[in-house]
């Protein structure tokens, strides 16, 4: 069998979350253009603010102040303060907007966080600022509005942390565009910031102005020109984003894209991301530079997940309150698990959930289940959809089932009339060592085995059809969910298994646990209908296993069906929040009511 290489890419590790992920890290070497943008970035922070109010006006119980602030680079920064009713402390969230727009673009957004209990401070950019103190945001003048944005940015942290009625404690940042640029640089230097979204933002503008602001051919610069150019394009890389995001952590950072953004490539999107340090979350979304609604709703869930505020009015579905569990030592939930499906449905929050449902027991061990039933689900024997989950660190695995990913996944399947069973099946990783990451699969493969057999024991008792049984296989879950299903020998008759973005083989994997393997030894006549859902982005030695896979069951004449989502990610039924991932979504619905039909 051909085996991946030993070292996976971190993106999969990210999702995976796989044993090294809370391993202490050492210490980062010296950065010479972090140092240099700290040195740009300081002032002295004892110096007054100079609020002074412009105007204030009433927006219901809302207060909506209009205010300037000194800037330590010279001249007021307009601002407007927004304020909920009370005496809080509430959270705060300071705003920078982009390129085209003032203070004003996320006005609206900061009222709808006003009503969950969220003070916002909006702050316009030096480039729309009133004269004297204007700064364009090209030519040589660039320099001085970047660093002017960043020190006006710090002050204004300042500002919310001295508001009586602001829990300096809970702080956060949305930037747009060029506020996300810098939002980018923000990170590297102002801790206060517990949580930082960057929408539409590049991690390399010094290489941008090269591009954009470089000679024309038509107009050649002469030689000294072109020193001053050059001098000024440098000047600019300490002030890049990814200087900063590359040394954000603790402060978790979200970024959001649009897949048809026409100013930032998926390249340069990809760089910053990957530039950051952890915790970080990624999504992209249709559209283009300006985003939709749904990342809007997506950013104030992430931020209250990291703030902690009340229900942002928008939003119809509920959220994880930002929990801990104990066995990470008091580390939070990683950011994949602040996620839900992009795909909704009628009817996914009535489905009806039987929790902790106890499927198996070795010694003190109890491996439970959840079962989601769709309305109506007594009156007749229901068709069921296993969730087998993917990889996971064995301190966060006992918490499965609670988690948006996976319990929201179940709610929208239960809501097309399934039966969705999500059992809590443990990790593959015996310990931290590489060769020890997957030498569990055995054993999950059992516990696979070990929920269908309660299904169909307890099959009266839930009223669910043990003859009607699909997979669903998420990631690492198609170790141990697609390779129990091909063995001819199993507890119930698998009527079809569907595999998101798989992984179908895995370094030091014990000898026979491979679907490969399972495959080559299953009469093809006896492997059940098989869809799989292949992301372009994905890990290329992930999807190399796929590919292998699909060519095996092609070769012998196994039944599988092929979907190919070239600009997708893994998890992209979380991270890519397009029309493309959705319809993926409605076709594995499809699949399943094709093959359980009575």
């Amino acid at each position: 069998m051909t085996r991946l290489r030993p070292s996976l890419p971190s993106l999969l590790l990210a999702l995976a979350l796989a044993l090294p992920a809370l391993a202490a890290e050492p210490a980062p070497s010296a950065d010479p253009k972090l140092t240099e943008l700290r040195r740009l970035t300081a002032y002295d922070a004892k110096a007054p603010l100079d609020v002074k109010t412009v105007h204030t006006q009433q927006r219901g119980e809302i207060t909506v102040t209009e205010l300037t602030y000194a800037s330590p680079r010279g001249g007021p920064v307009p601002a407007y303060l927004v304020t909920p009713p009370g005496k809080g402390p509430f959270p705060a969230v300071l705003f920078q907007h982009w390129a085209k727009g003032t203070k004003s673009e996320f006005l609206d957004e900061a009222l709808s966080l006003a009503r969950a209990g969220v003070v916002s401070l909006l702050v316009d950019s030096p480039h729309v600022r009133p004269e004297p103190w204007r700064r364009s945001l090209s030519g040589p003048a660039v320099f001085d509005a970047h660093v002017g944005m960043l020190v006006s940015l710090r002050r204004g942290v300042d500002l919310l942390a001295s508001r009586p009625e602001v829990d300096s404690q809970r702080l956060g940042f949305v930037g747009h565009a060029r506020g996300a640029t810098v939002g980018g640089a923000l990170a590297g230097v102002e801790p206060r910031l517990r949580a930082l979204v960057l929408v539409a933002g590049i991690g390399d503008f010094s290489a941008r102005f090269r591009e954009t602001e470089g000679p024309d051919a038509k107009q050649p610069r002469d030689a000294a020109a072109q020193q001053r150019f050059d001098a000024l394009a440098r000047s600019l890389e300490p002030l890049d984003g990814a200087v900063g995001v590359r040394h954000a952590a603790p402060s978790a950072l979200f970024f959001q894209y649009g897949r048809a953004d026409p100013g930032v490539t998926y390249a340069r999107a990809r760089a910053f991301i990957d530039a950051a340090s952890e915790p970080k979350l990624f999504k992209f979304y249709e559209g283009g530079h300006e985003l939709s609604d749904a990342a809007r709703r997506d950013r104030a869930q992430w931020l209250r997940t990291h703030l902690g505020f009340a229900e942002v009015p928008t939003q119809s579905l509920p959220v994880i309150a930002h929990p801990t569990a104990p066995e990470l030592k008091g580390q939070p939930l990683p950011e994949w698990t602040k996620l839900r499906p992009v795909l909704t449905v009628p009817g996914m929050e009535e489905v009806q959930v039987r929790r902790g449902l106890t499927y198996t027991r070795a010694g003190e061990r109890e491996d439970k289940l959840d079962l989601y039933l769709p309305d109506g689900a007594t009156r007749a024997p229901t068709p069921v959809v296993v969730l087998v989950h993917g990889m996971l660190h064995p301190a966060l695995a006992p918490f499965v089932r609670d988690l948006p990913p996976f319990s929201a996944q179940a709610r929208w399947l239960a809501a097309q009339g399934f039966a969705v069973a999500v059992p809590a099946l443990g990790s593959p990783a015996t310990g931290p060592s590489r060769e020890q990451w997957f030498a569990g699969v055995p054993d999950l493969q059992q516990r696979v085995q070990a929920a269908l057999t309660f299904l169909r024991r307890e099959s009266a008792t839930h009223r669910v059809d043990p003859d009607r049984v699909c997979l669903l296989a998420l990631s690492g879950g198609g170790l141990w969910g697609v390779a129990p299903a091909l063995k001819p020998h199993a507890p119930v008759s698998i009527r079809c298994v569907a595999a998101w973005y798989p992984m179908l083989d895995a370094p030091a994997l014990p000898k026979g646990a491979g679907p490969r393997e399972a495959l080559r030894a299953t009469d093809a006549k006896k492997v059940p209908p098989l869809l799989l859902v292949r992301a372009g982005r994905d890990a290329p030695e992930l999807n190399a296993a796929l590919d292998a896979f699909a060519q095996d069951a092609k070769a012998r004449g196994a039944p599988l069906t092929l979907v190919e989502l070239p600009e997708a990610h893994h998890a992209f039924d979380m991270v890519d929040d397009v029309e493309s991932s959705r319809e993926a979504m409605r076709q594995t619905a499809r699949f399943f009511e094709q093959h359980l039909q009575p």
